[in-house]
């Protein structure tokens, strides 16, 4: 986004919070409590929303040239490397001889060697050597790479379809927003920590404690609650993936001042939702990339959480500083949001509760849980 833009985002939202207003839709909208209950339900989303679509798995600069990493997308073990000539590779992560894990964690290798029977991969993913071939027997070397897995490298992030086989054509699923995010250029990222945990609620009201700015005065007053104005912001739609707009209080200073003295960025913080569970928040200082995936179980959710310096971390205070808010901006989602959201969960489990309310101010939430809706009835 350039200037313009951005000062005209940034207006659109002061003249709201001067109202005392934010996006809304029309009208109130009913979630029933099946959509986080149902086993059979959890499998279609599974199926339709995570196996068969691209998912973001990382921002380009995870990975440098003779580098590999590992992680789990909606129960698929992945394995993602990036070959000497930089070309960006996914692939199930499982050895071709006895099929257990290949790879754990991160790192550097020229080649990937199973920790069984010592099989060994190139970072293309080409069976390199068989120990003891002689004695093993006859294998196709040409025919027992690792099984590839769709993926693309598009707008400074990776994206990865869990499916082998399957077309992956990122900038049809990204649309507009992809011109947008390309815009922002996530080259000049530094990885601060990554990591992943299991959370006890569905993925969906996971998404949804990010998707509305209407609980960040109340639940999160001691913690970012007194950086933003609460239950304001934008709300725009890219097809299926949205971005919201948030403000600082200080931007209220603003007002009745030059606008070639604007420093919108100071200000302004943009939460988007790339279809159907990944998170990207951006602002000044960081960027936050996040996902959720589902569990095994309606009430069980796997959570992954990395964060981003704009400046390098090549001093020791750059770094202490980065880790602080990676730390701070974790701490607020699984210790605030996530068990507030774990509650409701826990509540609709009862059966006692067979639905919750989406507000007019809570668009992205409605609109979001009609796309699922579409999809996997479709």
């Amino acid at each position: 986004m350039d200037r313009d833009e951005l000062i005209g985002i940034l207006k659109d939202i002061l003249e709201l919070a001067s109202d005392g207003s934010t996006a809304m839709t029309d009208d109130v909208v009913e979630l029933d409590s099946a959509r986080f209950c149902d086993p059979e339900r959890l499998a279609r989303e599974r199926e339709v929303l995570f196996l068969r679509r691209p998912q973001v798995v990382g921002m380009a600069v995870d990975l440098k040239p003779g580098h590999f990493s590992t992680q789990t997308v909606a129960g698929v073990p992945v394995l993602l490397t990036r070959d000497n000539d930089g070309g960006f590779h996914a692939f199930l992560n499982a050895c071709r001889h006895r099929g257990t894990t290949l790879a754990d964690g991160c790192g550097k290798a020229r080649r990937l060697v199973c920790p069984w029977h010592a099989w060994s991969y190139d970072l293309k993913g080409s069976l390199t050597g068989v120990a003891h071939a002689g004695t093993f027997g006859d294998v196709d070397k040409g025919q027992t790479g690792l099984i590839a897995l769709p993926a693309a490298e598009r707008y400074g992030m990776l994206f990865v379809t869990p499916t082998p086989g399957m077309e992956i054509d990122i900038d049809a699923m990204m649309g507009d927003l992809g011109a947008e995010l390309d815009g922002l250029d996530f080259s000049r990222l530094h990885l601060v920590a990554e990591r992943t945990t299991e959370v006890d609620l569905n993925w969906k009201l996971g998404n949804d404690t990010g998707f509305e700015l209407y609980h960040v005065s109340y639940l999160h007053k001691d913690s970012v609650g007194p950086a933003n104005i609460g239950n304001t912001g934008l709300y725009r739609r890219y097809e299926y993936n949205h971005r919201m707009a948030a403000v600082s209080p200080a931007a209220l200073d603003l007002i009745g001042t030059p606008e070639s003295q604007w420093r919108p960025m100071d200000h302004l913080q943009f939460i988007y939702n790339i279809f159907p569970s990944t998170g990207l928040v951006v602002a000044a200082p960081m960027v936050a990339l996040t996902r959720l995936d589902p569990g095994s179980v309606p009430g069980k959710s796997t959570f992954r959480f990395a964060s981003y310096s704009w400046e390098p971390l090549d001093d020791e205070n750059a770094r202490a500083g980065a880790e602080f808010m990676n730390e701070f901006l974790y701490n607020v989602v699984t210790s605030e949001d996530f068990p507030t959201a774990a509650r409701t969960q826990a509540n609709l489990e009862t059966g006692l509760l067979d639905r919750i309310l989406v507000g007019r101010n809570e668009p992205a939430i409605a609109w979001a849980h009609r796309a699922y809706d579409v999809l996997i009835t479709g």
